[in-house]
């Protein structure tokens, strides 16, 4: 471990692992703050491809970052001649698959599911005009901030609101693993099968070059997610089916499951997760969508004072 690392903060335990490395609690020694720090041996990947996202995760995680309030924040990065250590944000909430999971299959409430999308389209905006492709936007990879979530909470309470209505946790964008840089704006292309298979976009299953609206095919299964219950769109018994399945076929709302679900929140899914990467939304146009400006509804429910 970095001397530089452990000059500047106290590694505690391990809190969890990700795709190339092991994530544990630090201290800062300046102030006694607490973060996460990502450490990864990158003598051990065998691969060229993981090399390469090892050696980017960093950077396009900063760049990805700074100053965006929808992903978890890079704090210092310490190289040396094997490791990466990457000094972030500790957050102590669950993820959002576990977030779903304590619902035991209950669907998100719209204007909750429609703030959650919201804060992921403008985070990924934000990534994309600066030329990140996350390209692994999945539940898992989306963490809830507890303590913010709270302080939400308490507010809304000290303004004598909660009147039994589900508070939106705050969701942040997390683990820049299978990042590509996608030129300024997010008009370039990338290459590469990354991703995690029920949520990966067809054009990236086929072998061809794709841009940054991958993310929202993503983002799109992500919010099936949410008004589902957790069912997902394209399934099967192995990855290689599943794959199969995002290749060949096209979202369908399941009246067991979507028969609640409202007009506008299936158009906004249709548009996310479409086949045609040149009809897909962009993240910028999911924000502009009346689902999310409208906040799921939730406005147009509240009554004039």
């Amino acid at each position: 471990m970095s001397a530089e690392l452990k000059r500047d903060y106290a590694i505690g335990e391990e809190i969890g692992r990700g795709r190339f490395g092991v994530v544990r609690r630090c201290t800062s020694r300046a102030t006694g703050e607490a973060f996460a720090v990502k450490s990864v041996d990158r003598s051990q990947l065998a691969d060229d491809l993981d090399r390469e996202l090892a050696q980017l995760e960093p950077k396009l995680a900063q760049l990805a970052s700074a100053g965006n309030p929808g992903v978890v924040q890079v704090h210092a990065v310490y190289e040396d001649e094997a490791w990466t250590h990457t000094v972030m944000d500790l957050c102590t909430g669950p993820d959002l698959l576990e977030w779903m999971g304590l619902r035991r299959g209950a669907p998100v409430p719209e204007p909750v599911a429609a703030a959650i999308v919201a804060q992921l389209a403008q985070a990924l905006a934000l990534c994309h005009r600066r030329g990140v492709a996350h390209r692994d936007v999945k539940p898992d990879n989306i963490l809830i901030d507890a303590a913010a979530a709270e302080e939400d909470e308490d507010e809304e309470d000290g303004r004598g609101g909660g009147g039994g209505a589900e508070a939106a946790p705050r969701a942040l964008l997390a683990d820049f693993g299978s990042a590509a840089w996608v030129g300024a704006g997010g008009l370039g292309r990338a290459e590469g099968l990354v991703g995690t298979p029920h949520y990966v976009a067809p054009e990236v299953v086929a072998g061809s070059e794709y841009g940054a609206k991958a993310d929202v095919w993503s983002a799109g299964v992500v919010m099936y997610a949410l008004l589902s219950g957790g069912a997902l769109p394209f399934v099967g018994e192995s990855a290689a089916e599943v794959l199969a399945a995002v290749m060949r076929g096209s979202v369908r709302f399941p009246p067991r499951l979507f028969g609640g679900v409202s007009p506008a929140a299936k158009d906004l899914m249709r548009r996310m997760i479409c086949r045609d990467e040149w009809r897909r939304f962009t993240a910028e146009q999911v924000l502009a969508h009346p689902w999310i400006v409208t906040g799921g509804g939730a406005r147009a429910m509240e009554r004039p004072t």
